[in-house]
This record gives C-alpha cells, structure tokens and sequence, in this order.
C-alpha cells in the first residue's frame, strides 16, 4: 500500500478514477452480448456508477448561491451522502453478482432474480393511460416467466420455504444485508458498519436539522467532505479491481502506476478502522 495517493488532491484523485473508468467503459463499447441482458447490465452498472462519480465530483467542491447581490457558499454534504450511498451499493451488487457467485448458473439466477424483484417493485406504483397499464401488465408477465424459468434452479431450491414464499411474492431473493455485501465485496467489516449507516442517515428526514447546520458551515462540512469521499475512492478502486476480473482483457489498459494506485485504494479499504 503506497500511502502518498491518500494525499492527493481530491481532484487529482477523481480525475485519475473517471479517467481509468471511461477507458474501461469505451475499450467494451460495441462488443458482442452472447448472454443478453446479463451481459448488458454488466457494463451499463460501472456506466451508471460512473455517472455518479462524476456528480459527486462535480458538488463536492461546494456550491456558490447568489441571492439579491449576496454570495454564500454551501456544502451539498447531503447530496454527495446519499450518492456515495448508491455508489456502495451499486458495487456491491455487482460484485454480489457477478464476481462472487460460484459459477455461471449462479450469475444466471442472481441477475435475473435482481431484475425479478426490481419489476415487482415498479408493480407497487399507480399509473394512469393505456400506454403505462399495458407496460406494467406486460412486466407482470415477464415476472411469472422469470420465476417458472428460475424455480427449478439449485438456488432457489436450497432456499428455506418461508424464503420461497418471500421470493414468490416480493421478488425478496439476496439474504445478506447491504453491510454484509460490502463487506464480503472488500471492505473491512468496521468500515461495512460506519460507512452505509453514516450514508444512509442522510436519506432520513430527521437528519434534515444536522445537513442545515452542515451546510452554514462551510469550512467544517468541507472538513468532513474529504472523510466521506475517502469511502467512495475506496470503492472506486475496488471497482477497477473487481472489473479487470470479470474482464481480464481491460488489465493492459492499466499502467504499473495506475495498478499500485488502484491497489493501494482496495488496501486501504481492509485496513482502514481495524
């Protein structure tokens, strides 16, 4: 671990990241899908993480709110809070998938269970007009038929039947928590802990009090803003690591200094709060 990347500027850090991103994203570009929808989402997910790095990137330097002549700047500490949030999750569900499963019929039946209980969820939401009812009917059918495709896999059977019942009903199918997934997807489990609780209380209401007083202090919360981007560089780096896995073809894109780079990032996750 070459501790002198945790001294950079964050800038530096964050274009070093989207810049290794990017490469990986465009060096897939274009290539064959022979699984479908399986292979697809295994790129649109760094896509999707990488745009919220760049957003991340782009409010964690505070912003400047002009009002009537007058110039105050903010932290949007909130903001950055619940997008590291998606970030750990949305790494952690693609290592889930498609790194930890034991083989190819595991990956199979995680995506498509993954998908399953996104469309049950889209099922709750009320809509009006033949366009949106018919869609929504036409998602219901795409449920039945993933589960009488996914019912007769080893997976599914090793569930207890109360899990059963749970995945018929509500899609419910991932039995670990989301700190369990980022822990088992390389962090530490003090870090697992700390970090989705502190991301995740800025979800809730009753923090709105705490991101005001965070926000009127600009140089305190730009304080506590390079803390909370050190679990996204983490994340960022264990990214990089676990997609040169899944394609091992993106390896030569990476420079000697890029991978202690990235390394010393996925390191410092392990260690971190020991």
């Amino acid at each position: 671990m070459n501790s002198k990347y945790f001294s950079l500027e964050k800038k530096i850090v964050f274009n070093w990241f989207e810049t290794l991103i990017t490469k990986s994203i465009e060096e897939l570009e274009g290539n064959p899908l022979p699984n479908g929808k399986l292979d697809y989402y295994k790129q649109e997910i760094l896509k999707q993480y990488c745009t919220h790095l760049i957003s991340i990137r782009t409010l964690a330097d505070g912003l400047k709110l002009i009002y009537k002549g007058r110039e105050d700047e903010i932290a949007a500490f909130g903001s950055v809070a619940v997008l590291i949030r998606a970030c750990l999750e949305n790494y952690s569900m693609f290592h889930h998938i498609y790194v930890q499963s034991s083989d190819t019929q595991e990956t199979y039946f995680r995506f498509w269970s993954w998908v399953r209980e996104g469309l049950i969820y889209r099922q709750r939401l009320s809509v009006q007009g033949h366009p949106n009812t018919k869609k929504l009917k036409e998602e219901k059918q795409e449920i039945d038929r993933i589960f009488d495709e996914l019912r007769s896999y080893p997976s599914f059977r090793l569930l207890t039947p109360k899990q059963q019942r749970k995945y018929l009903k509500a899609g419910t199918w991932c039995s670990l928590s989301k700190r369990d997934l980022l822990e088992n997807s390389g962090f530490n489990k003090a870090c697992s802990n700390n970090y989705y609780n502190v991301f995740s209380s800025y979800t809730h209401p009753s923090f709105g009090s705490h991101l005001q007083t965070s926000q009127a202090d600009f140089h305190a919360s730009d304080t506590l803003m390079d803390t909370m981007l050190k679990a996204l560089f983490i994340c960022s780096g264990l990214y990089l690591q676990a997609y040169c896995l899944v394609f091992q073809e993106l390896g030569k894109l990476l420079t000697e200094n890029d991978k202690d780079f990235v390394n010393s990032w996925c390191e410092l996750g392990s260690e971190l709060m020991k």
